[in-house]
């Protein structure tokens, strides 16, 4: 669907509900599918990467069913998963790619994977050597890779942490299902200082609702899993999406006329990372409430009544927030520095090159350098046709800058942003935006 996108000349307000988090959603899929039993998800999302995940778990013999208040039953009564002789298509998800690579070692014959995240190639590799030490072998191509289990061998694992945390996590979800002879214990050593601690933390967190108990020590970067444990089957209450709020609240503090927005169903205790934005927004001169009673947000806009301030921001925890807080550096005063960010040009696409072009489409300065992007206040910002290079959050962000620009903005697949906020153009309008299909 294309889009066009008018410049907003009124205020923002009204009430949304945060969608439910990609991070947990597709880590509760997948530990529900590894217990023995039934199992009910509740708020997840299930659109995007997530129904990648959903859908290989169905090729596995796992049973996904939907209840009518937004929940889903997950049964599963076999101790493996079934064997799978075709190849599976994951498109571009990096969590559904890793992980599975991983669990393939539980499936007779292995799993045979496919996609762009392979054409593109992202990062597997170190992964892949860290699952020969549990006796896999693979065949990885340009296009695909086939992997299984040829030897029981539980030897200690030692992988870069500074690449990417979804291999840490994909170890974590195996390990614990393994059978070891002579041992008891697997190891998991961290070579390089862990990037993105806070996704390994839901994990850890995911795990552990589902009955999956792990030794974690962050300081020497040493994980010690006990072997044959048994995942437990769970009701599991997926949080709202911290990441997805951060478009909802740029639009409302870079919002020219008095605004106020009330984002529903966010709960400030869990472990997302993301819920840092609230503190770096708060740094930059935003007006934000937390009701933690409530599991709300309340934000103020005006930039007239709360100028935004340029500061420096380390992403090394927090890498969705980079494309938004790109955006927003280019409405504060001074200049907005995003740094320990070079991970970033491994997710979707090159997220430093891209949104310093699309900025710089848009009249913004910038200055990209390996790990970190420079954003430079611009007083007034040009419509543009936003070429996303099909990365959601790059999408849902270009279209916040699009809000403020001085004319009319285009976006072409804007069902991209459905990977992970399946309703972020229908909340935008429902808060006052002006967004046209075309």
């Amino acid at each position: 669907m294309n889009l066009k996108i008018n410049p907003i000349t009124n205020s923002l307000s009204g009430e949304i509900t945060a969608p439910g988090s990609k991070s947990y959603s597709h880590r509760a899929f997948i530990a529900a599918s590894l217990a023995d039993g039934i199992s009910i998800i509740k708020n997840p999302l299930t659109s995007g990467d997530v129904a990648v995940t959903m859908n290989l778990l169905k090729f596995l013999g796992v049973k996904i069913l939907k209840k009518s208040d937004n929940s889903y039953i997950v049964k599963h009564n076999k101790n493996t998963y079934s064997s799978l002789k075709k190849s599976i298509d994951c498109l571009n998800s990096g969590t559904t790619i890793r992980i599975f690579s991983a669990l393939s070692l539980l499936v007779e014959g292995g799993l045979t994977l496919k996609g762009d995240f392979f054409k593109l190639k992202r990062p597997i590799l170190p992964l892949l050597n860290s699952l020969e030490k549990l006796g896999g072998i693979f065949k990885l191509s340009k296009d695909k890779l086939k992997i299984k289990r040829k030897s029981v061998l539980c030897n200690k694992i030692k992988i870069q942490g500074d690449i990417s945390s979804q291999f840490i996590t994909a170890l974590l979800f195996l390990c614990p299902l393994l059978k070891c002879e002579n041992k008891d214990y697997i190891e998991i050593e961290l070579t390089t200082p862990l990037i993105s601690k806070p996704f390994v933390e839901i994990t850890l967190d995911v795990l552990d609702s589902f009955g999956i108990n792990i030794q974690a020590n962050f300081e020497t970067g040493k994980f010690y899993i006990t072997n044959e444990q048994t995942y437990r089957s769970q009701l599991y209450n997926i949080p709202g999406d911290f990441s997805s709020a951060a478009f909802i609240l740029a639009a409302t503090i870079l919002s020219n006329e008095p605004s106020s927005v009330i984002i529903n169903n966010l709960n400030i205790k869990n472990y997302q990372g993301d819920k840092k934005i609230i503190n770096i927004l708060e740094e930059m001169g935003a007006n934000i409430k937390i009701d933690e009673a409530e599991d709300h947000i309340i934000v103020k806009g005006h930039i007239k009544n709360y100028p935004l301030r340029g500061i420096e921001i380390n992403c090394i925890d927090t890498p969705d927030l980079f494309p938004i807080l790109s955006v927003i550096g280019a409405f504060a005063t001074g200049k907005t520095v995003l740094y320990n960010a070079s991970n970033l040009r491994l997710k979707e696409t090159d997220r430093i090159s891209i949104m310093a072009r699309e900025l710089n489409k848009m009249g913004v300065k910038v200055i990209e350098e390996d790990d970190k992007l420079t954003i430079f206040y611009c007083d007034k910002l040009k419509g543009a046709k936003i070429d996303h290079n099909n990365d959601h959050r790059i999408a849902m962000a270009c279209s916040i800058a699009a809000l403020y620009a001085d004319s009319n903005s285009y976006i072409q697949n804007s069902d991209i942003v459905k990977d992970s906020y399946p309703s972020f153009f229908e909340d935008l309008k429902k808060l006052g935006a002006h967004i046209e299909i075309v």
